[in-house]
């Protein structure tokens, strides 16, 4: 199956997707990734330019890295919160869950990437920026939500507690692999000093160009 087949059934047969997850061929959840990555890097490449020029770069290499560094650390949370609330995966239905929700939250970054260009071209305020990003994200995570509650058929609480997680880690890991809007002439492109996401959303807000 092509990334455009799997998206296009993502997002409009959601339930047919999972319905038939234990008939697919492992190269299905690959194409979702794939597809969700390649949305990932469309809306680094519109938030990069804020600043423009070489950040443009730098967003598209660290949004991505971004998202999936987070979910590669939450993944195993994820396994272990859904087995304790009774939801038994299969190796591919795992997948296939993980996959999708990737595929989800890539299309609804997509779909607002239009208005993140818009405020990245027009406005000088980077703390407006980073919490525009921050919502993005987390409408992101609420559709995204639903196609794991589908996936599992309960378990949304122990769900809703892995996708605070997620939130809390992604911040985390933004401040980690910081910069990403906005480099400084002479700033390396990761940043060395130790910063808790509190530290670092606190001197964004604070910037000033």
């Amino acid at each position: 199956m092509n990334v455009f087949t799997a998206m296009n059934e993502l997002l409009k047969r959601p339930d047919d997707a999972l319905s038939r997850a234990t008939e697919r061929p492992p190269s299905r959840s690959v194409a979702l990734l794939a597809g969700a990555i390649g949305c990932y890097v469309l809306y680094g490449a519109a938030a990069g330019l804020f600043q423009g020029g070489s950040t443009v770069a730098i967003a598209v290499l660290k949004v991505p890295l971004i998202i999936v560094g987070t979910l590669v650390l939450c993944v195993p949370s994820f396994y272990i919160f859904t087995a304790l609330a009774g939801i038994d995966y299969t190796p591919r239905t795992f997948a296939t869950a993980i996959a999708g929700f990737c595929g989800v939250a890539g299309l609804i970054l997509l779909a607002l990437m239009p208005i993140v260009w818009l405020f990245s071209v027009s406005t000088i305020s980077l703390g407006f920026v980073v919490w525009l990003h921050v919502l993005t994200w987390m409408a992101a995570l609420v559709f995204a939500r639903q196609f794991l509650i589908r996936s599992a058929r309960s378990a949304s609480a122990a769900i809703g507690l892995w996708l605070v997680l997620v939130f809390l880690v992604s911040l985390q890991m933004t401040t980690y692999v910081r910069p990403v809007l906005w480099r400084s002439a002479g700033e390396p492109i990761f940043a060395r000093e130790k910063m808790s996401f509190f530290t670092h959303l606190h001197d964004v807000g604070s910037w000033k160009p």
